[in-house]
């Protein structure tokens, strides 16, 4: 049997703070509900490290890819997740999620330096596979110093959709600066070039449609509508997890919320040649099977 391309564990959506557990439906929903136990992530974040490192000493482990809102409000809770996950022994490839920027100090280059990301978008590559990481922050007040041009332009994009019935015209949600886009389907390109199945990843969902949704999923995924080489794509946010298919035949799983609920939940991903494989941990990750199309 072939190894794999790559592998490397994920997950989503940590958030530990020293707060108390809080509940209720996501605003602007009816059947999105949350449970968010803050104070038990680090002791799940904890067991994700344990089995990653078990898998690691016996297959090899890559990376692992954390999609986003590492810690809930505070940057300084930052570092003992960070000694966590350090003690596997791998590369830990962020994306930036909202909640990193919910600490007032935050800023983009603190963030960065926080989390030892290259820059706010990158991609890693090893022999037939290429991750994409993704910002899904740009577009939106968030990332942005509050009162700056591009904090104003998001502030009002949104009220803009709000105001257009928008479901997800929400400050907790942002989307990719045309610049990005065009460095997407330049990758994307280039990963073609290569004979390489890429696997995007952001924070934000892009299907299917609902409050959590990026602000321009559509345009986002017109760039990956046009390269063959996109069978997967995987984000956080949305705590519940989310399976979708779209007409083009790519498979959009969202990684339930490692913070929401009782149970854990977080994934290893082996992708080979053929397909992709991710086995849930925890009882609200489902092992998902993607059979790539023969050339």
């Amino acid at each position: 049997m072939k190894s794999p391309e790559v592998s490397f564990g994920v997950v989503a959506d940590c958030q530990a703070a020293d707060v108390d557990d809080f509940s209720g439906v996501i605003l602007g929903t009816t059947d999105l509900h949350f449970q968010n136990c803050y104070r038990m992530s680090a002791q799940k974040l904890q067991q994700a490290a344990d089995t990653f490192t078990a898998y690691n000493n016996e297959r090899g482990l890559d990376y692992i890819v954390h999609l986003g809102d590492f810690y809930d409000r505070d940057m300084n809770d930052a570092h003992a997740l960070n000694r966590i996950l350090g003690g596997v022994g791998v590369r830990v490839a962020h994306l930036i999620g909202n909640h990193e920027f919910m600490d007032k100090r935050a800023t983009l280059k603190k963030v960065l330096q926080l989390l030892d990301m290259p820059h706010n978008y990158y991609s890693l590559q090893k022999g037939k596979s290429r991750l994409v990481m993704l910002d899904t922050n740009e577009l939106g007040p968030l990332e942005h110093p509050e009162g700056s041009p591009e904090w104003i332009a998001g502030y009002e994009l949104i009220e803009r959709m709000r105001h257009k019935g928008a479901t997800n015209a929400y400050m907790w949600n942002g989307g990719m600066s045309d610049e990005q886009l065009e460095w997407f389907d330049n990758e994307l390109t280039d990963a073609e070039k290569h004979d390489q199945v890429a696997i995007p990843m952001s924070h934000h969902q892009l299907f299917p449609h609902n409050a959590l949704t990026a602000l321009n999923s559509n345009e986002i995924m017109d760039v990956i509508n046009r390269h063959d080489n996109v069978r997967v794509f995987m984000n956080g946010h949305n705590h519940g997890g989310a399976y979708g298919l779209t007409r083009e035949g790519v498979i959009y799983i969202t990684l339930p919320g490692m913070l929401s609920g009782e149970t854990n939940a977080y994934g290893l991903v082996d992708v080979y040649e053929d397909r992709f494989e991710l086995k849930g941990f925890g009882t609200r990750v489902l092992d998902t099977v993607v059979e790539f199309p023969k050339v």
